[in-house]
């Protein structure tokens, strides 16, 4: 607002609206919050504080992959341990969590919208991400492991699918990625300083 409109006369009867009563004043574009509101509401806090201690440890990993400057395209046991580390700890926030009652918990990818967090090219790795993760590095999808068309019923040496961590301009990228949900993360934080705050998600969710 500029100087100048701060110097404008108000136009709004003040003195009107501080007489009136509670039953006078208009809460009509207002849904009031019934029982069933609050027999679905849970406690934001703690699970937004669960979720930024899990991506500042992939921040970690990532960084840690960062400084060794290790190649996606070499064997190294400590690369993989750390790459696997980097995407488990990555996901946690978007998969499944069940809060202190045993409640299953919406993801932050689903209570937030993720294009006012992440640009295009950042979503995208972050579904790759996620894919892998529920593939490959939680499951064991046939489809990452096994080569199409070869018979492995026979007795022989089997060969597989090479595996291969993600590359370091992914890893670059993915430790920004994980900057931008912490950032997210400290605001809705500071939000609710005052002790949380409740939502009600919706009844299918």
């Amino acid at each position: 607002m500029s100087v100048r409109n701060l110097k404008k006369k108000s136009e709004t009867d003040w003195a009107r609206i501080d007489a009136m009563t509670d039953d006078e004043i208009d809460f009509s574009d207002i849904p009031p919050l019934d029982d069933a509101f609050f027999e679905r509401a849970v406690k934001v806090l703690p699970r937004v504080r669960v979720d930024r201690l899990d991506l500042i440890h992939a921040r970690k990993f990532a960084a840690q992959i960062l400084v060794k400057r290790w190649s996606h395209t070499k064997n190294s046991l400590t690369h993989d341990a750390f790459n696997t580390a980097l995407i488990v700890w990555y996901t946690k926030p978007f998969s499944v969590s069940r809060d202190f009652e045993g409640q299953r918990e919406t993801s932050l990818d689903r209570r937030t919208d993720i294009a006012t967090v992440l640009n295009e090219e950042e979503i995208k790795l972050h579904d790759r991400v996620k894919d892998l993760r529920n593939k490959y590095y939680a499951h064991s999808d046939a489809q990452l492991v096994l080569i199409k068309g070869m018979d492995y019923s026979k007795d022989l040496l089997c060969i597989f699918k090479a595996e291969l961590n993600l590359p370091l301009k992914e890893v670059e990228l993915l430790k920004k990625i994980i900057n931008k949900w912490i950032n997210y993360l400290d605001d809705q934080i500071s939000l609710t300083k005052a002790g949380g705050f409740l939502i009600a998600p919706d009844a299918e969710s």
